[in-house]
């Protein structure tokens, strides 16, 4: 009778160490998978982290991998500081959705606001790529246009715009989503789960370096 249980439970237990080591051996490759960001930038002190994504709310890549993104963000290590920073092509609802995505931050609504804003465009097919069109979706949400409006000509949007636009040139980013881990690595152009998995890598990647670099 063990015999037989046995041999039942064997080809389960072969499939079950497959599987384990096929996800063991996964590797990926420079310039492949992820690039080298050359000169390489400043990241987080110590032993942190740092990840930027660069997204634009009209990407429907973007919103494709938000669901990977937000499930890896609930998981994260305490070390790895997450970034988000708006796309500033040059192209006026581009550049709309950037200051719009910075002044709601800016406002402490960006948060409760991202999701409807990403459903808007690609739910509803209400692109926002207007100031009058993304004032009435913000005003049906409740957000106080006078403030939306201040926060918009506020210095501290402008500079958080320029400085967006300064960083996607300094690292590169031709296209969205795209992310950038601690100024060393760019990854894009990966399919949800796979994306995130390359970005733990490039994470335990720098991690390991900075630790080797101590001793």
């Amino acid at each position: 009778m063990k015999k037989q249980l046995f041999f039942r439970v064997l080809p389960l237990l072969l499939t079950c160490l497959f599987i384990g080591s096929v996800h063991a051996q996964t590797v990926f490759e420079e310039d492949v998978h992820y690039f080298s960001i050359i000169p390489e930038q400043p990241g987080a002190e110590g032993e942190r982290a740092q990840v930027i994504e660069f997204f634009w709310y009209a990407c429907p890549h973007c919103y494709k991998l938000e669901p990977n993104l937000n499930a890896w963000l609930g998981k994260k290590p305490e070390n790895v500081e997450f970034v988000r920073i708006p796309a500033m092509f040059k192209r006026a609802d581009v550049v709309l959705h950037a200051k719009t995505y910075y002044a709601l931050t800016l406002m402490g609504v960006e948060e409760e606001l991202n999701v409807s804003i990403f459903d808007a465009i690609h739910e509803q097919n209400n692109r926002l790529a207007t100031p009058e069109a993304m004032e009435s979706f913000l005003a049906e949400k409740g957000v106080d246009l006078d403030a939306y409006r201040k926060a918009m000509k506020s210095f501290a949007v402008q500079t958080q715009a320029r400085r967006a636009e300064v960083l996607a040139n300094r690292f590169d980013i031709r296209g969205v989503p795209a992310f950038v881990v601690d100024g060393k690595f760019r990854t894009s152009g990966l399919e949800g789960e796979t994306q995130m998995q390359v970005i733990d890598y490039l994470i335990d990647k720098v991690v390991t370096e900075k630790r080797a670099g101590k001793q």
